[in-house]
């Protein structure tokens, strides 16, 4: 009994869609049982990095759903499935306008979105499945969702879910390859699939190896062309503390009262019981006490607080102070009055910082330098860190504080898993120009920073400290230096506290004078008192300075690329203003480095140069020195010039972008050309070297190979001889079959041949340049 007609095909035009489509062939259907379930985990692993690095849940939906429609794709392989082509077509529509919706109403980060819609398009994709090419896309949305995963992740977790996936699509590649030659692979037998131990073994090293290799040899280049920067655009940071307010939870010393914010204020916020110790040191408060506290993380018990993705590697800057105590240091200018509320742009998530000094600086002499940071602690004060001085922010909250020292104060606490991003000027420390910069401060600089203590007769102990330590100014050679310039004169003041004074235990005697002038009289004390007593010698010269507390870089993961930043990583620096240029780090404190990292520092090939820190602790120091002075001269000539380049290509807009692409594609061409002229000389030079005899042989198997027709490493002459002998014609295979059996005589019977004979042949052979079969 025939089967009843389909009441479309009397409506006109579906009738002939469909009468259309019923006379279409069933296009070939993938066999291989191995392949697809090989494909199926290379997305199973991209869905599950991607969950993981994002902190989101779509493995447990997606994951089961596709498995599920690839089962279905895998019965439904030899049907036409007309429908289900239709409504996944649909589907895949209202999924992207819902992407598009969200995009333009910023309802989660693009990359999450992004995310999103490849797991849902993937799920769709499942259930129709029956070509290899099919399942090629789902190989490549398996490998934008590793991608995807590579960018959120911040942890060396994702080198886990690298070599998974590596070591799954080792096999996709061998079994795409063998179903494209024709060779079926239906058993999971790794054998009979061509996946023996030793061969995936060899391509797993192998590409291990190479990948390493390139990533350690990659230039990273300071080149952030985007503006669009990544923040937690699912927190909000409503308004809880009133402006000026600072808030360390679990440090109650840093805590205040106010009725306007109720218990986060009164009990320390999220800092816990009474008792714990406090993640970080107590630095960041209104008020810094070096009488009687320790202000140094000396006894705290390491911890991750913060990572940070920047194009530099810098002093990741939290809060400054201008008034000496002296037994401290206070923000003199931290009532309401003095707190500027920014709001962010209408669109985004921007806002742009003024300059509170209200001095201008050239921007010659600074760089733009973007970070991104991620808060890893419940105990971060509602102070924003950010490097030099910010110009741009990019933070999730509708208002944004900012005092007059610069420092940038979130209306309330930074939660755990905050990420913002800001975009500072950096100043450049070039020392000649520094030199060279303008004495002239502005009074909003000689008011707040030239501040001493009240007591004469220590200001001109201080006065005098300052004197000495500069009077002992000499060369290496012992020549007297003359210091007619403040950025000398701060250098050789930091030098000497450093050569001249200990880290010590510091007891401070109540009215004898600051711990400034104690600290002298006592030859040493803590770092924060090498610091505050540089910052009153510099003052004492009329030289502006302050009290900076942050973040040193912390370490850098090469595999990740960001900054590990831990709370033992917290320490103050003295920064020195100087006209045009900003204020410059400066730190007196023995053992650690004389200025922080500043932007001078080529970051290029930061991951070759950790790589060469661990291979020098095994070489002897004359050695080391050598290579360092080479590698460093090299390494900033070529991060110069390719900067310079990027930068150059980017100033010329789209003919920039335009001129890129073309570059990029020629030299990809000139590289392929010096691969094929090498391989080819390579060839020729081994083919000189061999007997004519055995040269003969093999330029006509490298021409019969040109022809399609390759020997197999397994088969014998007289083998090879006997497989083309049915796919040439007659003629063909006569010449094949002469110069076969004189390389046999020559090689196993050690006949000598008749070379002009042979000569003659291969060029006839190759005279014929179609293959006839016969």
């Amino acid at each position: 009994m025939s089967a009843p007609p389909n009441p479309l095909h009397r409506i006109p035009i579906a009738g002939d869609l469909l009468k259309f489509i019923s006379s279409q062939p069933i296009p070939a259907a993938e066999e291989s049982i191995p392949l697809r379930v090989m494909v199926q985990l290379l997305v199973f692993i991209g869905i599950a990095a991607t969950d993981l690095a994002a902190g989101i849940n779509n493995s447990i939906w997606a994951i089961p759903l596709s498995a599920i429609g690839a089962w279905w794709g895998w019965r439904a392989r030899h049907q036409r499935n007309v429908l289900v082509k239709f409504f996944i077509a649909i589907a895949m529509i209202v999924m992207l306008v819902v992407f598009l919706g969200d995009l333009v109403n910023q309802a989660d980060e693009p990359r999450l979105l992004l995310a999103r819609l490849l797991i849902q398009l993937q799920v769709l994709h499942s259930f129709d499945l029956p070509r290899r090419k099919d399942l090629g896309y789902s190989i490549v949305i398996g490998l934008i969702l590793l991608g995807v995963a590579a960018t959120l992740s911040q942890t060396t977790i994702f080198g886990i879910w690298l070599l998974l996936f590596l070591l799954v699509s080792v096999p996709v590649l061998i079994l795409d390859h063998r179903s494209r030659i024709g060779v079926a692979a239906s058993s999971f037998n790794p054998t009979k699939i061509g996946l023996s131990p030793q061969t995936t073994i060899g391509l797993l090293v192998t590409s291990l190896a190479l990948g390493m290799t390139i990533f350690a040899l990659l230039p990273r280049l300071p080149g952030f062309q985007l503006r669009t920067f990544p923040v937690s655009v699912n927190i909000n940071i409503d308004r809880q503390l009133r402006p000026g307010q600072i808030i360390q939870p679990g440090n109650n010393s840093g805590s205040q009262t106010d009725g306007d914010t109720g218990d986060l204020i009164g009990e320390g916020g999220e800092g816990g019981e009474e008792g714990d110790q406090p993640i970080l040191p107590p630095l960041f408060s209104e008020e810094i006490d070096e009488a009687g506290a320790n202000t140094e993380p000396l006894d705290i018990e390491p911890q991750l607080v913060m990572r940070v993705r920047s194009q530099a590697e810098l002093f990741w800057r939290v809060i400054s102070y201008d008034y000496y105590t002296g037994t401290g240091w206070q923000i003199s200018r931290n009532e309401e009055e003095d707190i500027r509320t920014l709001r962010r742009l209408a669109f985004g998530y921007q806002f742009f910082v003024p300059v509170v000094q209200g001095v201008p600086v050239r921007r010659e002499t600074t760089k733009d330098v973007i970070q991104t940071y991620t808060i890893t602690t419940e105990e971060f004060p509602n102070l924003v860190p950010a490097a030099s001085t910010p110009y741009r922010l990019f933070f999730p909250s509708e208002e944004i504080d900012l005092d007059a020292e610069g420092n940038l104060r979130a209306p309330g606490l930074l939660p755990l898993d905050l990420t913002y991003t800001v975009i500072s000027s950096a100043p450049i420390r070039d020392r000649t120009a520094l030199a060279a910069a303008p004495q002239d401060y502005p009074n909003s600089i000689r008011k707040h920073y030239l501040q001493l203590p009240e007591d004469a007769n220590e200001v001109a102990l201080l006065k005098q400290a300052a004197t000495d330590l500069l009077a002992d100014a000499t060369t290496p050679a012992g020549n007297r230096m003359e210091l007619d310039n403040p950025y000398n004169q701060a250098l050789w003041l930091t030098q000497s506290l450093k050569q001249k004074y200990r880290l010590q235990n510091f007891i401070y005697f109540p009215g004898i004078g600051s711990t400034a002038s104690q600290f002298l009289n006592q030859g040493g004390g803590q770092p924060s008192h090498f610091l505050s007593t540089l910052i009153m010698l510099l003052r004492a010269q009329g030289i502006p300075a302050r009290y900076t507390v942050g973040f040193a870089p912390g370490d850098f993961n090469v595999f990740t690329g960001l900054y590990e930043v831990e709370n033992v990583d917290a320490m103050a620096v003295v920064e020195v203003y100087f006209p045009e240029y900003g204020w410059i780090a400066f730190d007196p404190v023995p053992g650690r480095p004389l200025f922080p990292p500043s932007v001078e520092v080529s970051q290029t090939f930061s991951v070759l140069r950790q790589f060469w820190n661990w291979i020098a602790g095994f070489l002897p120091s004359p050695v080391t020195q050598f290579i360092s002075v080479v590698f460093a001269n090299l390494t900033q000539f070529i991060s110069a010039k390719l900067a310079g380049f990027v930068n150059w290509l980017g100033r010329m807009g789209w003919f920039g972008f335009i001129l890129s692409v073309a570059m990029f594609f020629g030299f990809g061409i000139l590289g392929w050309s010096m691969l094929q002229l090498w391989q080819w000389w390579r060839r020729r030079s081994r083919l000189q070297r061999l007997d004519p005899a055995q040269r003969i042989y093999q330029l006509m198997l490298q021409w019969l190979e040109e022809q399609g027709i390759p020997k197999s490493a397994s088969q014998t002459p007289a083998e090879y001889a006997a497989y083309v002998k049915q796919r040439v014609s007659n003629p063909q295979a006569q010449r094949i079959e002469t110069l076969t059996k004189a390389y046999q005589d020559w090689h196993y019977g050690d006949r000598p041949a008749e070379l002009n004979q042979l000569k003659a042949l291969l060029s006839q052979l190759r005279s014929n340049k179609a293959l006839e079969p016969s």
